[in-house]
């Protein structure tokens, strides 16, 4: 029973952080107007975050389009390669219009804190898209 258990909480914790040195790594600080990140199946016209007065950060972003995604995660860590997932979204339907996210990570873990986009397609790959780091109390 205690294989079991542990077996269990092992999966748990794989399924909800993702440790990302096998993959390559683009660490953006600021964006404007410009695109975020691209691919065939989600494009991110811009990703922001801000301090608030409960000592917690406010992730914004805006997608310009979805496509064959059925679950996206924000993931955040205090460093670029040990990410978790903070907030998780199921998704059943392609988008062509712009949809804006707003989400609250009510436990930042750091001075500096990373944020990426982890999406689950339908065949069941994964993909993600660059890093965003926020300093924070600037």
């Amino acid at each position: 029973m205690k294989k079991f258990l542990f077996a269990f909480l092992t999966i748990v914790v794989f399924a909800s952080c993702s440790k990302q040195s096998d993959l390559p790594q683009t660490i953006i600080e600021k964006t404007g107007s410009n695109v975020f990140f691209k691919d065939n199946n989600l494009a991110i016209s811009s990703i922001t975050a801000t301090n608030t007065s409960e000592n917690k950060v406010q992730v914004k972003f805006s997608t310009m389009y979805e496509k064959n995604i059925v679950k996206m995660e924000l993931m955040s860590g205090d460093n670029a390669n040990y990410l978790c997932a903070i907030y998780t979204e199921s998704l059943s339907s392609n988008s062509t219009q712009t949809k804006n996210y707003t989400i609250v990570d009510n436990n930042p873990k750091g001075a500096i804190v990373y944020y990426m986009i982890r999406y689950s397609l339908a065949n069941g790959d994964w993909g993600y898209t660059n890093l965003f780091k926020f300093q924070r109390g600037n």
